[in-house]
């Protein structure tokens, strides 16, 4: 539990102030928001009602289920956790520890994709995307709300990521265009004889040595099979790069996220693949690489 007790007969603006001083104290990111979304969470309110209701006092059992939430914070368990959602091309996905919680860099994915598609010059009637490991399902529903006549699979090694990612699809009404198979990588597609136009994913590409080295509220808390990319973090790049021209019409495309400094060993590895004739990376806001995509000849 907090370190100190609440202020007795306190408002909001003293429950928020007490709270930041708590969560200041473990030296987390951002003190002030945390506790302004686990209070608006507590109190089933919106940031601006909370802002309208700043004098006003809280009930003892309203200041009881905060302090739950709060002491689940001070154990570094993420916010998206404790609130069970995060939002992800202005779309909210519901989240489960079972799940990688999304990241706005992620989004780059997407963008990257939907211009490649774009910039197709004779577009098939209907474009097959498949999105490989799709935790949450956060790539392949923003991609189906974004394509609403493509062909969209997704797979994943989890049954329990699955069932957050069919909700997710159900939640956002893309469920009918979505498939969604159990297994590794490729293993659920091997009775498979179309290919794809698009093959998207994020896959796990943290070195296992630097596991322990991630900040409490992932190494602790995020699914280790989501973040685990093997001794050097590029296990499953290997893997993706070797299979995925199998499963690719002619000229369909790889699109990959990356992590930092990773395409200086994926890139030549890429133009090591014969199947591939074109590639090219996405830099992030920050300028650093973080999608790599490769065409298929």
């Amino acid at each position: 539990m907090p370190n100190l007790p609440p202020p007795a007969n306190a408002t909001l603006a003293q429950i928020l102030t007490w709270a930041e001083f708590e969560l200041a104290a473990l030296h987390l990111q951002s003190p002030r928001l945390d506790a302004e979304v686990l209070l608006v969470h507590s109190l089933g309110l919106n940031r601006a009602g909370l802002y309208a209701r700043l004098h006003t006092v809280l009930s003892p059992s309203q200041i009881a289920v905060f302090q739950q939430l709060l002491h689940r914070r001070l154990q570094h368990e993420p916010v998206q956790y404790i609130t069970g959602v995060q939002e992800f091309w202005s779309l909210e996905f519901t989240l489960t520890p079972a799940v990688l919680i999304p990241r706005p860099e992620t989004e780059l994915v997407v963008e990257t994709v939907l211009r490649l598609l774009s910039q197709i010059p004779n577009p098939k009637s209907q474009i097959r995307v498949l999105d490989v490991g799709t935790g949450s399902g956060c790539i392949a529903i923003a991609l189906a709300t974004e394509l609403p006549t493509a062909e969209i699979w997704a797979t994943d090694i989890s049954a329990e990521a699955l069932a957050v990612a069919e909700a997710n699809a159900q939640r956002h009404q893309v469920h009918h265009r979505i498939r969604f198979l159990q297994g590794s990588v490729f293993a659920p597609l091997a009775n498979r004889s179309q290919g794809f136009d698009v093959i998207v994913s994020n896959p796990p590409y943290i070195a296992r040595d630097d596991l322990l080295t991630l900040q409490p509220e992932v190494r602790d808390w995020e699914p280790r099979h989501a973040l685990d990319g093997g001794n050097d973090g590029l296990d499953f790049y290997r893997q993706l790069l070797n299979e995925a021209p199998g499963h690719l019409t002619p000229n369909g495309w790889l699109v990959l996220e990356i992590g930092h400094g990773q395409e200086v060993v994926l890139m030549p590895m890429i133009k090591g693949h014969r199947e591939f004739a074109d590639d090219f990376r996405v830099s992030d806001y920050e300028g650093r690489g973080r999608v790599i995509a490769a065409r298929k000849r």
